[in-house]
């Protein structure tokens, strides 16, 4: 995917400035990867070339097949643009995937003697019922391996590469660009910039592991304890209200005591005297 396209690109652009002469104008590689919640995305890879370059390539190598045909033929499949703004064209080309976790790691020559699972990116999140955690990873090689170059010669086109961009580390300027689908929380970017964008700019020669932590919150699950909260509240008050009624009907219903007490006694007190006066 990507790869073949940086690939072709470096060394192919190494060559022309090596055979036209150098120069102070540089070489952008821009990779942008958006991630989706589902860790479906989108990759790019984005390459602006001085024109005047493809220019003197096209009169340098002198083929039947133009020097735009010969790029976008090495570009990956998917969807393919190019245009022209300032003196640079520009060629992007964009591959959709369904899970990250089976996507290439970015690499100049396709080639590494790390164990397998650096070749691929890695997103992993945690569920919890407040919030999910993300954790990002990824492997980017701007390195041409060295045992490449040995197994071409000094007089290869990576050995020429590598001499030249190595030489001048303004010639190719890179960026790697990933928008996280979730606030970023942390991360070892050089930037981190709006909308969940973490960027890092990276050099000729330079390999970096990139991880990026983000945390998405959960409002539902805010709103239901909430509205439980309420509602616990509300039957916590109809209850209070139904046991202050009740007691209220009962002291209404229930007569004192001491009014049969005080009645009795009377009758006792005025029995005898009305037996006196009827003797």
């Amino acid at each position: 995917m990507t790869v073949k396209a940086l690939k072709f690109f470096i060394v192919f652009f190494a060559v022309i400035l090596l055979i036209a002469g150098t120069s102070c104008d540089s070489t952008f590689v821009d990779i942008y990867t958006q991630v989706n919640t589902d860790f479906s995305g989108t990759r790019s890879v984005e390459l602006a070339v001085k024109t005047q370059y493809l220019q003197k390539g096209e009169i340098i190598l002198d083929d039947s097949e133009s020097m735009y045909d010969k790029v976008i033929d090495t570009l990956p499949g998917g969807k393919l643009e190019t245009y022209e703004k300032e003196d640079y064209t520009y060629f992007k080309s964009t591959v959709e995937f369904d899970d990250i976790n089976f996507l290439q790691h970015v690499s100049i020559d396709n080639f590494s003697e790390s164990p397998p699972e650096r070749f691929y990116a890695k997103i992993e999140k945690n569920d919890y019922f407040f919030y999910t955690d993300y954790f990002f990873y990824d492997y980017i090689d701007m390195e041409i391996d060295p045992a490449i170059i040995e197994s071409q010669g000094q007089e290869g086109d990576f050995s020429r590469a590598a001499s030249l961009f190595s030489a001048d580390e303004e010639l190719l300027q890179i960026s790697y660009q990933v928008k996280f689908p979730v606030k970023i929380m942390d991360s070892d970017a050089d930037v981190s910039g709006e909308d969940n964008i973490a960027i890092w700019n990276l050099k000729f020669g330079e390999k970096r592991n990139v991880y990026i932590e983000g945390k998405k919150i959960k409002y539902l699950s805010y709103v239901l304890v909430v509205i439980l909260g309420l509602i616990g509240l509300f039957i916590i008050f109809l209850i209070f209200v139904l046991l202050f009624s009740r007691k209220r009907r009962i002291k209404k219903l229930k007569k004192p005591h001491n009014s049969y007490d005080n009645y009795f006694k009377k009758d006792q007190y005025f029995s005898p005297l009305e037996d006196r006066d009827d003797y």
